[in-house]
């Protein structure tokens, strides 16, 4: 098991885990795809944000072109 996680913490997170997997099963498919959405819109605006860091001299249109080779997988 994992070092520093007790076996009651692991119960805790079965726990978690079990209705999490229960709350996902009652969602219908829409929501499901709004929230996957929204997670991806999170993640692209997280990459963005790296990218403005790792260019720091490049404009907007620099840091479209990185992003659109990531999106890509050229990048």
């Amino acid at each position: 098991m994992t070092a520093g996680l007790g076996w009651s913490r692991l119960v805790a997170m079965d726990a978690l885990l079990a209705h999490d997997r229960e709350h996902a099963r009652q969602l219908d498919p829409a929501e499901k795809l709004r929230q996957a959405l929204d997670v991806m819109r999170a993640g692209i605006r997280l990459k963005r944000l790296t990218l403005r860091r790792q260019f720091a001299e490049a404009d907007e249109t620099e840091v479209d072109h990185h992003l659109a080779e990531w999106l890509r997988g050229d990048g």
